[in-house]
This record gives structure tokens, C-alpha cells and sequence, in this order.
């Protein structure tokens, strides 16, 4: 087996082990829980006849691994279960939900992504100056702020007392700015000071100064030999922080009453829907999981080089 074919199957081995521990976790979440599920589910007030009714629906009358079995082979199924709450299918509301957040999700990771970037490229070409100092306390100042008080923050000023955008759910398309801006400030700081380093190793590289004394443009240099080369750690610090930012979603969400997944799992929570928050869990994992499979994938196209390892 070639080395780039070799690279390939472990990798999709062990997003598949990965993916399957996860569903594994998801499952466990309701049954370690201390306590009878059914009657954390329905609350202490429940009747015996409508306890025994929801240990029915869900096999909780069942050994442990039959209802991993039934649970999974729902899942195989495209079916995620029945929300306790709202009595509807729980792919439903998940289906009705999963829009905005996906709108708050990309925006604020491309706002984290694009300003980290292009911060840590020009307080690396100007290292040593005010701008790179400005680099430096800005991504400080942004790490720093807790995202839920950022976000209450921006509410006061820019939604209550400019009123320059609407406070709260999804009024316009101008709605996605402050809570885009509240999750994708804190992360952008997470980027701007590696790709700074990242950009000051590489410059000083031997064919960074080769490029250079063969007369290429200070630009294309930069652009074209030094950034490629530099955004290969960005990428792997990309794969790290999206769990930052999709749990940043889920406060962001609820601060501005945002109606996307994250509310609804934190609604869930309250309201002890635990069909509803196993498949979210489940998603959100899975997510992650798929997009560190997709930064090896980009890896591999940056620098071929790396299919050649393991």
C-alpha cells in the first residue's frame, strides 16, 4: 500500500472510531445520570402510568447495550428520536433550527478567521512597531472579554443606545452583526499572535531570502511563498478552536436570543429534554469530528508533503 493510500485509511479509521465513541458518549449522558431517566425526564411529579410509558418509548426497561443498539440503529435510520417537550420529531426541530445557526456559526468564524489573519500578517511585517504592538493589546484586550459580557456589551451600545441594529432574534439580515461580532472577536485573537510567529519563522527562511535576491516583488513574496507555507499551523489551530466557537454559539445564542440550535439545546436542558440534547450532542461532535478530518484534508493540499508521513 502506497504511503498517500496508507495516510487515507488510517485517518478514516480513526474518524469512524472517533464517530462512534462519540455516539457512544451522547448515549451515556442520559442513562449516568443519577436517578431513574424516565423520572428525570418527566419531572417527580410524574404518575407511574406515564413513567412506564416513557421506559416503554425509550427501551429504558431494556439492558444498557440493547438500548445503545435500538438508539444507534435509529440513528442509522435518519431518526433522532421524539422530544419529550414539544412531542414533535426531534429531526424537526433540529431542521428548523440548524439555519441560523449555521448563519452565526460561518460568519463569526470567518470574522475570527479573516481579522486573525490579518492581524498576525501585518504585526509580522512590521514587526517590532506600533502596529504590531496594537496587534498585540487588541488580541489581549478581546481574549480576555468573556463572550456572554461582550455580547451584553455590544447590546447596550450599539443596539440600545445607537440603535444602529436590531437587539434581539432575527429581524433582518443586519441582525447577524453583533452576535457574528461577540462570537468572532474573541476567537480572531486566538489566530492573530500564531500567525504572527508563524509568518516571522517563515520570512526568515533560506528560500524566503532566495525569492527575495531574485529581484520577486516584496508582495508576491509574501503572498505567494511566505503565506501558504505560514497557514499550515493556522489550520490545525482552526480544528482546535472550532469547539470553541460552536460553544460560544450556543451562549451567543441565547444572549441575543438567537433561534438556532444552541437555544433550543439550552431550553432543552432546562426542560430536561434529554432525547433533544443527545442528538444535539451527538451533531455538534460529529461536527467537530468531520471538520478535523476536513483540516487533513487541507493539509494535504497545502503542503503534499504530509501525505507522504505515517
Amino acid at each position: 500500500m502506497s504511503n498517500r493510500k496508507k495516510y487515507w485509511t488510517n485517518k478514516i479509521i480513526r474518524t469512524i472510531i472517533t464517530a462512534i465513541g462519540v455516539t457512544l458518549i451522547a448515549f451515556l449522558i442520559l442513562h449516568l445520570t443519577p436517578g431513574d431517566p424516565a423520572r428525570i425526564m418527566l419531572g417527580s411529579y410524574a404518575s407511574e402510568e406515564n413513567l412506564e410509558a416513557v421506559r416503554e418509548k425509550y427501551n429504558l426497561n431494556e439492558p444498557l447495550h440493547i438500548q445503545y443498539w435500538a438508539w444507534v440503529s435509529s440513528l442509522a435510520k435518519g431518526d433522532l428520536g421524539t422530544s419529550i417537550r414539544y412531542n414533535r420529531s426531534v429531526n424537526t426541530l433540529i431542521k428548523n433550527r440548524i439555519g441560523p445557526t449555521l448563519v452565526l456559526t460561518l460568519t463569526g468564524l470567518i470574522i475570527s478567521v479573516v481579522l486573525g489573519v490579518v492581524m498576525g500578517i501585518l504585526a509580522a511585517l512590521k514587526r517590532n512597531s506600533w502596529l504590531d504592538y496594537l496587534t498585540t493589546v487588541q488580541a489581549i484586550f478581546w481574549i480576555s472579554i468573556p463572550s456572554f459580557w461582550l455580547g451584553i456589551l455590544f447590546l447596550y451600545i450599539f443596539g440600545l443606545q445607537l440603535r444602529w441594529v436590531p437587539i434581539a432574534g432575527m429581524v433582518s439580515y443586519t441582525s447577524v452583526i453583533l452576535p457574528a461580532l461577540s462570537l468572532g472577536l474573541r476567537q480572531e485573537a486566538w489566530f492573530a499572535r500564531p500567525m504572527r510567529a508563524e509568518m516571522l519563522e517563515v520570512l526568515n527562511q533560506e528560500y524566503i531570502r532566495a525569492a527575495k535576491a531574485k529581484g520577486l516583488k516584496y508582495y508576491i513574496v509574501v503572498t505567494k511563498h511566505a503565506l501558504r507555507n505560514a497557514l499550515i499551523p493556522i489550520i490545525t489551530m482552526l480544528a482546535l478552536r472550532l469547539p470553541w466557537i460552536i460553544g460560544g454559539s450556543v451562549v451567543i445564542e441565547v444572549v441575543f436570543s438567537w433561534g438556532g440550535i444552541g437555544s433550543l439545546l439550552v431550553n432543552s436542558v432546562k426542560a430536561r429534554d434529554y432525547p433533544v440534547v443527545q442528538a444535539i450532542l451527538l451533531l455538534i461532535s460529529i461536527a467537530v469530528v468531520l471538520a478535523n478530518l476536513f483540516a487533513d484534508i487541507i493539509y494535504t493540499w497545502v503542503d503534499p508533503r504530509i501525505r507522504t508521513e505515517g
